[in-house]
């Protein structure tokens, strides 16, 4: 296999994952609301962060898993040190901390929780994908737009 064929795969797979991604956000209920109404500024930055955010959870889940897993053994490990002990217990009672974790539910919708295979997307984005699909059907237009041009 020679690289331009190899660059056109992944560019390819790329574009499969966006359309996902967009596929998930029109058919899942209030997945991708309306921006805040207003020109700009910190409200409409917050939302454009968010929504980011939850794009790349979404779009990258095999990733994301990885990460996420690799901030929380980081976390556990620090908690281990006595600084780190002394900073859990102060934010255990932080509203701080509950705010946070609603932030967290919102954007990744969960779907980083539960098992998975190592480098491979976690179980509950799989199924959100598949109640998405089941949900609301795939119509010709959907899957117009994961065909090559001139494939049947």
């Amino acid at each position: 296999m020679n690289p331009e064929v190899l660059i056109s795969m992944l560019a390819e797979l790329d574009r499969i994952r966006e359309l996902t991604v967009d596929l998930v956000e029109r058919s899942a209920p209030r997945l991708l609301p309306a921006p805040p109404d207003g020109d700009g500024g910190a409200e409409r930055t917050t939302f454009d962060l968010l929504l980011g955010a939850r794009r790349a959870v979404l779009g990258n889940p095999a990733a994301a898993r990885t990460l996420h897993d690799l901030l929380v053994a980081e976390g556990h490990r620090y908690a281990e040190t006595p600084a780190g002990a002394q900073l859990r217990d102060a934010l255990i009672a932080s509203d701080a901390v509950e705010n946070l974790r609603r932030v967290w539910e919102t954007v990744s919708l969960n779907v980083l929780d539960g098992p998975s295979p190592p480098n491979a997307a976690p179980n509950a984005w799989a199924e959100l994908l598949a109640d998405a699909v089941i949900g609301h059907g795939l119509d010709d237009s959907v899957l117009a737009r994961l065909r090559p041009e001139g494939f049947a």
